[in-house]
């Protein structure tokens, strides 16, 4: 069964379309986003990424994608930037129906207030390029971060799913499967056959081969739809109404569909119900990706 939903707006309300058919976030869902919003750049946005890359011998956006994640986990005095893990998510509790910056992210340290920051450098023509470039890798990866359910949800403090161990398929990853990496990456690895390798490693034609596939399923009403948040100019509101999307979705579903037993193996029935919307998620912020670099690079 496969998830499609017109306009974004309809996700909050609960409204929900099914249609037949079936086809997050690690290095692969990174990778897929990235591919889709390059696919619909326009010529002087697609002119302005490649002049930024090139400052790094990178040719396509999916080749940083993942930068965020990995300098977060290396040491301050290695060049890491720890500091940064918290910009990727933000922690809304289940009890609650949507995002509040003075409950949810009083220190502006999260997803939904950095994504905005990133932006607004990027756009700055008078801002260095490195600076420019190092924004660019933020946008990329946290427009894919924003979409994840898990990374705008947490329910009693478990970090995003991270705290609910599970066995998926009967399989445990030798006791580190959570809920959390089920959404990143076991859901992705099981059903598009994507596996990450050493050093989290991926095969990038088999990412550009997803996201090819997942392109073409975008309707151009959907792909209106979905960039209608942006219609204002404001990108801060936009980044609340996709938190408060992801948010609403982690609630009726990466959380309301587990099963109620502690530690129970899920499997093909919560399969079959998070795989379409991840795909969902996949492509709209892919396509909200690619709005959000052709209007912030539209002045170079």
């Amino acid at each position: 069964m496969q998830f499609r939903v017109l306009c974004a707006s309809l996700i909050g309300a609960g409204m929900l379309a099914f249609s037949s058919s079936a086809f997050a976030w690690g290095p692969y869902g990174h990778a897929i986003v990235a591919d889709i919003a390059q696919e619909r750049l326009t010529p002087q946005a697609q002119k302005a990424v490649t002049a930024l890359l090139a400052l790094e011998n990178h040719q396509t956006l999916d080749q940083v994608a993942s930068w965020p994640d990995t300098i977060g986990h290396v040491p301050k005095k290695k060049g890491g930037a720890p500091e940064t893990l918290k910009w990727h998510y933000v922690d809304i509790d289940v009890s609650h129906p949507a995002y509040d910056q003075a409950r949810d992210c009083p220190d502006h340290a999260c997803v939904v207030e950095k994504l905005p920051e990133e932006i607004r450098v990027l756009a700055d023509t008078h801002a260095s390029p490195q600076d420019r470039l190092i924004a660019l890798k933020w946008v990329v990866h946290l427009m894919g971060d924003i979409h994840q359910p898990l990374h705008a949800a947490e329910r009693n403090k478990d970090m995003g799913g991270n705290a609910i161990h599970l066995t998926y398929f009967g399989k445990n990853a030798n006791g580190h499967m959570n809920l959390h990496s089920l959404w990143d990456e076991g859901v992705i690895d099981h059903e598009a056959d994507l596996h990450v390798g050493p050093f989290y490693s991926i095969d990038p034609a088999r990412a550009k081969q997803e996201a090819d596939r997942l392109g073409a399923l975008i309707t151009p009403d959907e792909a209106q739809c979905w960039v209608q948040d942006l219609a204002s100019g404001d990108v801060h509101d936009a980044t609340v109404n996709w938190a408060d999307e992801s948010h609403s979705l982690a609630r009726s579903v990466a959380y309301g569909a587990l099963p109620a037993n502690k530690g129970a193996d899920v499997g093909k029935a919560y399969t079959e119900l998070t795989w379409p919307i991840m795909q969902l998620r996949l492509e709209q912020a892919g396509v909200r990706l690619a709005a959000v670099l052709n209007s912030a690079l539209n002045n170079d």
